[in-house]
């Protein structure tokens, strides 16, 4: 029997195209053929009694006839198929909902940011390896605390990878794994910041050192670089500490959340914006101390050292564009409704 379909709404989100429908199915009652029951009663009777109680004869029956003798009564069951044509039968009312993927190739937006996306990346990634070969093949490479100015080396590339690759991409982690559920988004955010608040407190300890343990001690937190470095390290630390503190200990009220939730969006950016400017300045410091006048020159070394603030620059502007155009927000997907039932995600 055919199905009665009525199709309610068509709801879409950036990654698929989700159709409901309800069903109307009626429910399928098994035809009961008629059937006719012959009941025999035997009376024994004799004389004019059994002319006086002598019923009419019964009008002609179908019925198979009765073996024995005596009077026959004939009793038909209920037609329930002329019951079926009276009245229409029930109808159950199911939901279908029909997922369709690829949404996000055919949105122009989504489309646009897959591709800054990929640059970000492809950015980020050039970034860190550029910043590798200065420190390989121009700051002399790496070292440990018998060697304080190798060590030092240790603080440029860990703070490149930490504090602005892995920073950068904590922040994007809610649009760049937009179809992930919300709950992972939440702990894959809080990973990355962990991993790069390890980087960072690794880089701070070299850079010290490098000042404490040198033949000559060099002063601590002298520069502008140095000032605006530890503050944007703070930020991110107290960032860190007060998001898993409201959005992944158990406990906090929507409302504090809610209302928490602009605050730590703007800080986070501004710690990261921080965090470039810093880094800028840092590798620009240390060119020119190790260059000296030749810097004016530019030798390949300071070129490298250009090319690597001028992607820093380049990084945070897209992670900034990214993370802040409204056309990439990323919308609620079906599984992430649990969150309004209550659950802890």
């Amino acid at each position: 029997m055919a199905a009665k379909t009525d199709v309610e709404k068509n709801v879409s989100t950036e990654n698929s195209n989700i159709s409901m429908m309800t069903v109307e199915i009626p429910v399928i009652t098994p035809v009961v053929p008629s059937e006719t029951m012959t009941i025999t009663t035997n009376t024994t009777t004799t004389g004019a009694d059994a002319m006086a109680s002598s019923p009419p004869p019964p009008p002609p029956s179908t019925a198979p006839p009765s073996n024995g003798t005596g009077d026959e009564v004939d009793f038909k069951k209920m037609d329930i198929n002329d019951q079926l044509q009276q009245s229409p039968p029930p109808m159950v009312t199911t939901t279908v909902t029909i997922i369709t993927k690829g949404k996000m190739d055919t949105d122009p937006a989504m489309a646009n940011f897959k591709v800054l996306y990929v640059l970000t990346q492809l950015c980020g990634l050039t970034m860190i390896v550029l910043m590798g070969s200065w420190i390989g093949v121009h700051m002399g490479g790496l070292g440990g605390t018998g060697n304080p100015s190798l060590e030092f080396n240790w603080h440029p590339l860990l703070m490149t990878i930490g504090l602005i690759f892995l920073y950068g991409n904590a922040i994007l982690v809610y649009r760049g794994l937009r179809t992930l559920r919300k709950k992972t988004l939440k702990l894959t955010h809080a990973a990355l910041h962990m991993g790069a608040f390890i980087l960072t407190v690794i880089a701070l300890k070299t850079v010290f050192d490098s000042h404490n343990l040198a033949k000559d001690p060099i002063p601590n937190m002298y520069s502008l670089h140095s000032w605006l470095g530890l503050s944007a390290v703070l930020i991110f630390s107290l960032q860190y500490v007060i998001g898993f503190t409201a959005y992944l200990v158990p406990g906090a009220k929507e409302s504090f959340r809610a209302a928490l939730m602009p605050l730590h969006v703007y800080f986070g950016l501004f710690g990261f914006v921080l965090a470039v400017a810093s880094a800028c300045m840092g590798i620009t410091e240390k060119a020119i101390f190790s260059l000296g006048s030749a810097y004016s020159t530019l030798p390949s070394s300071a070129v490298m050292v250009n090319l690597c603030g001028v992607l820093f620059v380049v990084f945070g502007g897209l992670v900034v564009f990214l993370a802040t155009n409204p056309a990439y927000k990323r919308k609620p997907l079906p599984e992430d409704t649990v969150l309004l039932t209550g659950a802890s995600e």
